[in-house]
């Protein structure tokens, strides 16, 4: 045992003995009979340590008396000091070099490599690159801790100087070798090497002759790979305001017969035309459907802000496309904007990465990197129209009408209406010359909208007239369409819209439509609303 632990040990063995003989452990008198009037056992533990306090409080105040600066008052930042545990030591200094002056990293870890400086002021979006790869990007935050975490180092403690045996501590073949260059002339040499094993927190490191221990935060990123640093951003999403419209999206793959092509609704994005209820996007082929807000969007405007897992290959060559799937692709996604830029998009074939997970090979043509992305964030190479249509029939405002005839079953009724196209103000009915009362017609345009498909269709227009049909326009004059129906069974029918077949419904629903229009002039009779 040093001089020093043998010092600490005596010491805390006396003020152990003394806390002793205080509180409790000293040697007692024959206990005498209470007396009335007289201090109880716990008064007296008070007072005893209301004089332990006064006691201290009076050594702090010599303690101040005899730290007097010349001008004759305390000096705090002394006092501070010698209140201070003496275990919370600073850190040590290993770099003086300041961050914003790197103007080069070198790296070999299993890898070797450049980072270098690419702008000089650090306010740009790309302010680092690696050599070789200038025109890869690189995820900014990432690299800049390469510059940042070895500028000012500090180690936690000194752990020797000039070691006889570098490798008990890694350093004999370190785990990473780091050279930092300033403009203004100040150079970093670093060795990374092993863990500590008493504190995985810490990292055996050597800067001059000397071994620290320093936070293994600071230095795990100068042992990754060089692909690390790559932005796993397929496509930058941009910002707010410049953010395009997206016009339409065509994906075609090989498991299917037909695209899956959504277009932009410019009709009713703008306006209430619709209600809300559908998104800015509606799907045209293999058939028409309005799409769910929530499930579509990520199939139309997904592109934007794409992650990869992980980076396949940087500098794909043709080969490289081959090997992966991408020379003839299982899926092609073809995004056009309105601001003139058209991305295409390329899925491969799959297969699994050092971490078990299957990924996607993913190619946007114009980079120079090959992805692997996961199937969650590849959706178009599994999405069906049924996984983002929102199976809405009618989606049009009930005030935006301005003419609605229905047919079903020999029962025909005809509306025209006039209004704001907004709210019910001023809406007005007529069924020729004939005004109607609106609330009649606002609950038979409610049957309407609660119909919806349940299967999605594929088959072939029926050659013959309808069973029912349904045409409606709009005040603003952006809607005019025609949903017809047409029995294929007993128990199934097929709508299509402006004779595009879109979906399967039961039978029963266009029975009750029918019914709904031969009790319409009768308000006594209520409309029956489930067709189920």
């Amino acid at each position: 045992m040093s001089e020093e632990q043998q010092n600490s040990a005596y010491i805390a063995e006396n003020e152990s003995a003394e806390a002793d003989s205080i509180f409790g452990d000293a040697p007692r008198s024959e206990q005498q009979a209470e007396k009335t009037g007289g201090m109880s056992k716990n008064a007296k533990v008070l007072l005893a340590c209301g004089c332990l306090l006064l006691g201290l409080a009076a050594g702090t105040a010599a303690a101040v008396l005899l730290l007097k600066n010349d001008d004759g008052g305390a000096d705090p930042d002394s006092v501070l000091d010698s209140l201070t545990d003496p275990d919370e030591k600073a850190g040590l200094l290993l770099n003086e070099g300041v961050a914003d002056n790197v103007s080069e990293i070198r790296i070999s870890n299993a890898d070797t490599f450049t980072v270098k400086r690419l702008t000089a002021e650090l306010t740009a979006a790309e302010q680092y690159g690696i050599e070789g790869w200038e025109d890869i990007r690189l995820d900014q935050n990432l690299v800049s801790t390469l510059a940042k975490n070895g500028s000012q180092m500090e180690a936690a403690e000194l752990v020797e100087e000039d070691p006889a045996d570098p490798a008990k501590y890694g350093l004999a073949d370190p785990a990473a070798t780091v050279d930092i260059d300033y403009v203004d002339g100040i150079k970093f040499h670093l060795l990374v090497g092993d863990k500590s094993p008493m504190d995985a927190a810490k990292t055996y490191c050597m800067a001059g002759d000397k071994v620290y221990l320093v936070n293994t935060s600071l230095v795990a990123n100068y042992q990754k790979a060089p692909e690390a640093f790559i932005s796993n951003v397929v496509l930058a999403e941009p910002e707010q305001d410049v953010y395009p419209i997206v016009e339409n999206v065509r994906i075609t793959r090989k498991d299917l017969d037909w695209d899956m092509y959504m277009e932009y609704d410019h009709a009713n994005a703008e306006d209430d035309s619709i209600g809300g209820t559908a998104a800015t996007h509606v799907l045209r082929e293999p058939l028409f459907s309005y799409l769910s807000v929530d499930r579509s969007v990520d199939v139309t405007n997904g592109m934007f802000g794409l992650e990869a897992c992980e980076i396949a290959q940087v500098h794909p060559t043709e080969a490289d496309l081959k090997r992966a799937g991408l020379d003839d692709p299982f899926c092609t996604v073809v995004m056009n904007c309105d601001n003139g830029e058209s991305y295409t998009l390329t899925i491969g074939d799959t297969y699994e990465n050092a971490d078990g997970k299957t990924l996607y090979y993913t190619y946007l043509a114009g980079e120079n990197l090959l992805y692997g992305v996961t199937a969650e964030e590849d959706i178009w190479a599994t999405v069906q129209p049924g996984d983002i249509t929102s199976a809405n029939i009618f989606n049009t405002y009930v005030w935006n009408i301005k003419t609605l005839d229905v047919s079903a079953r020999g029962e025909e009724r005809h509306f025209t209406c006039d209004g704001n196209g907004s709210d019910d103000t001023g809406f007005e009915v007529k069924e020729g010359t004939k005004e109607i009362e609106t609330e009649r017609f606002r609950l038979l345009y409610r049957f309407l909208l609660n119909i919806y498909g349940e299967e999605m269709c594929f088959e072939e227009l029926p050659d013959r007239e309808p069973d029912g049909e349904v045409h409606i326009t709009t005040l603003n004059g952006r809607e005019d369409y025609t949903i017809s129906f047409y029995q294929i069974s007993d128990l199934k029918m097929m709508v299509a819209r402006d004779g595009v077949p879109s979906y399967i419904i039961r039978t029963s629903c266009l029975d009750t439509l029918a019914y709904n229009l031969s009790v319409f002039d009768d308000a006594s009779q209520s409309f029956r609303e489930s067709w189920q």
